[in-house]
């Protein structure tokens, strides 16, 4: 009977777990208003997070250079006080060959030199008019030798004083440059980690910046916090059949996936000559002097039934506003990337135009929006380039007309 009940217990169990459906939970995505604001205040908390993190390393990193400077100011001391300390020793040994010269002079006179001496030592000592005079002459020569050695041994003490000195010095001065070294090392990996907290996509400030205008956006749209973003925003734009070309001619100076170009280059024209919007969309977000890619600018599109976004980088006049609607044909900028954009522009050698297409809503929400740059370039692909944008992928082909 037992048997029976947990038979049926499995049975049960295993039509449970081949027809229920398996749910995700990881995978979220920005569906509704509402989660955008909930992604606005989480970007706000990292934003804060991140500015802690730099602030607390940046303290680390002036305390560990100061640690440096104090360190090399100790060593520049102690080289100063080995050189005195040298010239100390190299006086005392001139010192006591001096003394030894004394004492050897005065020794050889008043004992051990020769039979006239001799006959000095005890003319002095003798020749005195009184026992006490003499035992007071004697007590004067041993003084006089008794000083001198003294003179000597101290001399000698010193000397050991200060080669002590010198060695203890030169150890200090390895133990700090040993520290140095590692508050150097220290001090690498911090500005490292700081790079890193200020590099990962857009920065945390244009990240924030990007989600307000989006909110802004749906918001005017009329989306409701609870409203589904691809229902009361995305699917309510104007669709195009197809892309055309962005400039009226040009020629592809750069392929895309070229030594991992996520992009293709078009090149052939002026700085100032117009960039046309290749379908009807929606400006989501412009940055201004990127450091890599100039003025850059983000539009939305529904092409063929299907989202996706272009990046126009190394612009000179951007002509349209974030939350703008755009029709194709549209002047939306002009060329850039010249030699004027240079000193802050870091990844343009000349006036071309760098265009990105990529599938989905990069910046975007609703089920095909995601913020990751690296899903942006992963969503570039050959066929993206070729088949959608209307543009040969090949270096040196060129073109006439928008198409």
């Amino acid at each position: 009977m037992m048997k029976k009940v947990i038979n049926i217990f499995l049975i049960i169990a295993l039509f449970f777990v081949t027809t229920c459906p398996v749910i995700n939970v990881h995978a979220k995505t920005l569906e509704t208003l509402q989660d955008y604001k909930n992604e606005l205040t989480k970007l706000e908390n990292e934003k804060k997070e991140n500015d802690r993190l730099t602030k607390e390393n940046q303290n680390a990193i002036d305390s560990k250079r100061n640690a440096i400077i104090r360190a090399n100011k100790t060593i520049e001391n102690n080289e100063k006080k080995v050189e005195e300390s040298k010239t100390l020793v190299a006086e005392s040994e001139e010192n006591i060959k001096i003394k030894s010269e004394e004492l050897k002079d005065i020794i050889n006179i008043l004992q051990y030199s020769n039979i006239n001496s001799d006959e000095a030592y005890l003319g002095y000592v003798f020749d005195s008019s009184t026992i006490g005079e003499m035992m007071e002459r004697q007590a004067i020569i041993d003084q006089v030798i008794e000083y001198t050695q003294q003179q000597l041994d101290d001399l000698h003490a010193l000397i050991k004083k200060n080669e002590q000195l010198q060695t203890k010095l030169a150890d200090d001065n390895v133990n700090l440059n040993n520290s140095i070294a590692s508050y150097e090392k220290q001090v690498e990996e911090l500005e490292a980690y700081i790079e890193k907290l200020a590099s990962i996509g857009l920065d945390k400030d244009e990240a924030i910046k990007a989600q307000k205008n989006q909110i802004k956006l749906f918001e005017e749209a009329g989306c409701k916090n609870s409203d589904n973003i691809d229902d009361c925003y995305y699917n309510k734009g104007g669709n195009s059949a197809y892309f055309s070309r962005p400039l009226t001619s040009g020629r592809v100076t750069q392929a895309w996936g070229n030594n991992g170009h996520k992009g293709i280059d078009l090149g052939g024209n002026k700085k100032g000559t117009a960039v046309y919007a290749p379908a009807n969309g929606t400006v989501v977000h412009i940055a201004k002097k990127q450091s890599c890619g100039g003025n850059e600018l983000f539009i939305h599109y529904s092409v063929g039934g299907k989202a996706y976004t272009t990046l126009f980088a190394h612009l000179t006049d951007i002509k349209v506003s974030v939350g703008q609607n755009v029709k194709k044909g549209q002047v939306v900028a002009t060329v850039g990337g010249d030699s004027s954009t240079f000193y802050y522009d870091k990844c343009t050698t000349g006036a071309h135009l760098h265009y990105m297409v990529s599938y989905g809503y990069y910046l975007g929400g609703g089920s095909q929006g995601y913020k990751s740059w690296s899903k942006l370039e992963a969503n570039s692909t050959a066929t993206s380039v070729q088949s959608i944008t209307n543009l040969k992928n090949q270096k040196g082909w060129t073109w006439k007309n928008r198409g």
